[in-house]
């Protein structure tokens, strides 16, 4: 747990907010006020619900663009007001109210995020689908700890969604709605398997062609599901990993993010579950395409790890490494974006139109 009188460093959050919808404005003032993390939360907060109350009246005005962007602005602000707060029953009320106004955003929007609940084991995958055709190429998104699927998620989603693919963005065991209640380390390929069967099978999808896309942890994950399910044909990891060697680095608040994710107690030995953060046992079961973008001054995720992810991958690699850029890149998204988005749209339609041509 963080100490209250830490001084924030509310500057380094800059680039992931600001792209992640968060106004240069509000972070100035905010950034003014904050005297450590739990003001910060406090006046993070405080807009969320302003954002939210102007949404809902503009609604009642009946409007329907006005509401569409105060709603969003709700959504991200009630997300980014827990990210620094410990596991407590404020961090999941803000959680709960980031998911709450994203339901209602889901309603004012173009190629509206419709909710799905695909069976898994005992327990259900809650997740969003938009589907930008019939039979469109389908992406699955994949979060890492600290994200979530109606904040970043779905920011990265509307990238591979502008290029006329489909999209799948859900909580996997560990992730959003599902932490604590299905641990996330051993067996998440399994997941995206459900997750793939469910929109294969789903008359508004049925996609000829499936990517998968995964974001820090996500990343990793990302690519343990392209080595497990042959219905994968192209993958991208940004800010991913290899092993669990990462889990070194992890500053307390992160680290405990982890613990629960994975169901280990706040006492407990992390080398429980070392073991089963790793690529090593799909060694050579790696076939599609992999791009895998990295920033050189990534603080979790060293170049030993992006240089044994090439060597694991047994198909074709491309990597995208970003000079002085930080973890996930989010200082250099205008540049590794859009590429993503070609790299993994432009695979897709080629398989696409194999699968036609056959």
């Amino acid at each position: 747990m963080e100490a209250k009188n830490e001084a924030p460093n509310v500057r380094a959050m800059y680039p992931r907010l600001l792209q992640f919808g968060v106004s240069y404005g509000d972070m100035e003032r905010m950034s003014r006020k904050t005297t450590d993390w739990p003001s910060f939360t406090s006046l993070m907060q405080n807009l969320a619900e302003k954002w939210e109350e102007a949404g809902d009246a503009a609604l009642n005005s009946g409007r329907l663009q006005t509401p569409r962007e105060h709603w969003r602005h709700a959504t991200d602000y009630y997300h980014y007001a827990q990210l620094r707060t410990p596991e407590s029953l404020l961090k999941e009320k803000l959680r709960s109210a980031s998911r709450r106004c994203y339901s209602k955003l889901a309603t004012v929007l173009d190629r509206p995020p419709v909710r799905c609940d695909i069976p898994f084991q005992s327990t259900l995958l809650p997740g969003y689908l938009r589907v930008a055709y019939p039979g469109a190429p389908c992406v699955i998104l994949i979060g890492g700890l600290d994200s979530s699927k109606e904040v970043e998620l779905h920011y990265f989603a509307e990238i591979f969604l502008n290029r006329s693919c489909s999209v799948f963005y859900f909580d996997g065991p560990g992730q959003g709605e599902l932490l604590g209640q299905v641990p996330i380390a051993g067996g998440f390929e399994k997941s995206v398997a459900n997750a793939i069967s469910f929109l294969t099978a789903d008359a508004r999808v049925r996609p000829a062609s499936i990517g998968c896309f995964g974001v820090s942890f996500g990343g990793h994950l990302a690519c343990r599901a392209a080595a497990s399910d042959p219905r994968i044909s192209a993958c991208i990891s940004i800010g991913g990993f290899f092993d669990s060697r990462i889990l070194e680095r992890l500053p307390p608040i992160a680290s405990a993010a982890v613990r629960k994710a994975c169901g280990v107690s706040e006492q407990g030995d992390m080398s429980e579950i070392a073991h089963q953060i790793t690529l090593e046992p799909l060694r050579g079961q790696m076939k599609c395409p992999l791009l895998i973008v990295h920033g050189t001054e990534d603080h979790l995720v060293d170049m030993a790890q992006i240089d044994a992810m090439k060597d694991w991958a047994s198909g074709p690699v491309e990597t995208m490494v970003l000079d002085g850029s930080e973890h996930v890149c989010s200082d250099r998204f205008h540049e590794c974006l859009p590429f993503m988005g070609d790299w993994m749209a432009d695979l897709l339609m080629q398989q696409n139109k194999s699968s036609v041509a056959m």
